[in-house]
């Protein structure tokens, strides 16, 4: 999923009181554990880095260092927990046959299946939507969902007639409000999603560059929109980055639902 992940380990960090929207974390452009180095996209893009930023900044500019920091003061196995919260690894149960579970891959999981222990690196790779985590839209869109309401609800196609199952997961107004900042901060100047800019307080967003297969092959783009009471999530599969790919189709269909609503 890349970036979009990044909502549930703000919102891990801040119920777990790892942080809090005052903390301040560091970007130095790129974290080396050994002969390994993790970097930040906008310092290897553009060699610059960010200063001391909190978690609404972090959001907004899809900070990789700060969420290295962030999942590592969480820690793996809350991490785990939290997406397991947000629905990651398991189906939605929408009314369609064929539904993916994704994975979630876990310390246990890592050793089971290829024999070797879980490191620091693959915490980072995790906090940011990356390493072994695989998702579907479906799962993504109605994580958005939680992030913003709180609640987790069952997905179902339009006019079925059963009502919508939904049950709390257990996140404060707070922190909530806090996500949503963030998220609104995206949308404006800024932020990474600029085909929203001139929505200025109209969306809350969240783009995702999620780097796969070879150096070679372009990466998911991604990105996940609230307008209103709806939740528009989009992936174009081995495009390019979420903002430049990704962001114009949502914009389209965020265009639709104002105009039709």
């Amino acid at each position: 999923p890349g970036s979009i992940y990044k909502l549930v380990t703000a919102m891990a960090a801040l119920e777990e009181k790892a942080l809090d929207k005052n903390t301040l974390i560091e970007d130095t452009g790129e974290i080396k554990v050994g002969i390994y180095r993790y970097g930040n996209w906008y310092f290897d893009k553009y060699g610059s880095k960010e200063g001391m930023i909190n978690i609404e900044k972090a959001l907004a500019r899809s900070n990789d260092i700060f969420f290295y920091k962030v999942g590592e003061k969480v820690g793996i196995d809350k991490l785990v927990s939290w997406s397991a919260k947000f629905g990651l690894g398991k189906k939605t149960e929408i009314d369609l046959p064929s539904e993916a579970t994704g994975l979630l891959p876990t310390p246990l999981w890592m050793e089971k299946t290829n024999g070797q222990r879980w490191f620091l690196g693959n915490t980072y790779h995790m906090a940011i939507g990356q390493g072994d985590l695989l998702t579907t839209p479906l799962q993504m869109n109605r994580l958005t969902a939680a992030a913003v309401s709180g609640d987790w609800c069952k997905p179902q196609i339009v006019n079925r007639e059963q009502g919508t199952e939904c049950r709390a997961i257990g996140v404060s107004e707070e922190n909530r409000k806090i996500i949503m900042n963030g998220m609104r901060m995206v949308c404006e100047e800024g932020g990474t999603a600029y085909t929203f800019f001139d929505m200025k307080g109209k969306v809350l967003c969240k783009t995702g560059t999620a780097q796969h297969g070879g150096e070679d092959t372009k990466p998911h783009a991604w990105i996940t929109v609230v307008v209103d009471d709806v939740v528009v999530t989009v992936l174009l599969e081995a495009a390019g980055e979420g903002s430049a790919e990704a962001g114009p189709v949502a914009r389209k269909i965020v265009n639709y639902i104002l105009e039709t609503y």
